[in-house]
């Protein structure tokens, strides 16, 4: 029995209210346990500021550290505050702030309604509020647990609130996609036509398109040569026969098959990367 890299992350399809087909990296237990000793450890350090500073105020008040009386209402206002700021700060980061708390954006993690859309502040606040239920008995065991087995990796805050936690792309992906949009652009500027796909392209077509459709097609944009060699020309018209045949679209109004697979390329590439 193979058990799940609990550090690992999966991809999930939804089709947003614009009918757009998205593939999305969910975020997985390991990157979200390190996002939120992040934000753990910040309100850690805030929390320590409004304690000191209480502390400091009643000892200037009183000239004692412990006073014996007269100063309940600092007590009482500074658990609230510490109540509020350790609450607010997700909920303000999550619903303000594109889904990303100080950890969550230094993860490269971002939270997102089911459909698609940014996460609002009415499923944020139900996911937050949520985490009383995710940390039980102690150490957000039961929320970790409920990640390691959802097939999305979500918590139960995220399930009842409708949300899912997301992995934006890499560096290193973001690079990749300029040096192939650079290509593509070196192509263009030497006389290379892009078709318009947009009428061949509707939800229809891309729901043909799986995982391993897009990994082709990419792995051909990341090998783009402005002169392959023969070979490569040949795998090329390999790769144009089988995208052609599976979306039927027509070849005589397609022939050539580096600016279809290009333009393919460039009008598919949203549903599959963040």
């Amino acid at each position: 029995m193979t058990m799940r890299d609990p550090y690992s992350e999966r991809q999930t399809t939804f089709v947003t209210p614009e009918q757009v087909r998205l593939q999305l990296r969910t975020a997985g237990l390991g990157s979200r346990a390190i996002a939120h000793l992040i934000d753990a450890l910040l309100l850690l350090a805030a929390s320590a500021l409004v304690v000191f500073g209480t502390a400091g105020s009643i000892y200037l008040l009183s000239s004692s550290w412990f006073p014996n009386d007269g100063y309940d209402y600092l007590f009482a206002g500074m658990f609230l505050l510490l109540i509020v700021m350790n609450v607010g700060y997700f909920i303000v980061m999550e619903a303000y702030r594109g889904g990303q708390t100080f950890g969550k954006k230094a993860m490269g993690l971002r939270v997102l309604q089911a459909s698609g859309q940014s996460a609002t502040i009415l499923p944020v606040v139900i996911r937050n509020l949520f985490r009383l239920l995710d940390f039980l008995p102690m150490g957000y065991f039961a929320g970790s647990t409920a990640i390691f087995f959802s097939r999305a990796d979500k918590r139960f805050g995220d399930m009842v609130a409708g949300t899912i936690v997301v992995a934006e792309a890499t560096a290193e992906q973001r690079k990749r996609r300029a040096r192939i949009d650079k290509r593509i652009a070196r192509l263009q500027a030497k006389g290379l036509l892009l078709p318009d796909l947009a009428g061949e392209l509707g939800e229809p077509e891309r729901a043909l398109l799986d995982e391993r459709d897009w990994q082709l097609l990419s792995g051909w944009a990341e090998r783009l040569d402005p002169k392959p060699p023969v070979g490569a020309q040949g795998l090329e018209q390999r790769i144009w026969l089988h995208f052609t045949e599976k979306l039927g679209h027509s070849r005589a109004a397609y022939p050539d098959s580096r600016p279809y697979l290009a333009a393919l390329y460039l009008a598919v590439r949203e549903d599959w990367e963040l």
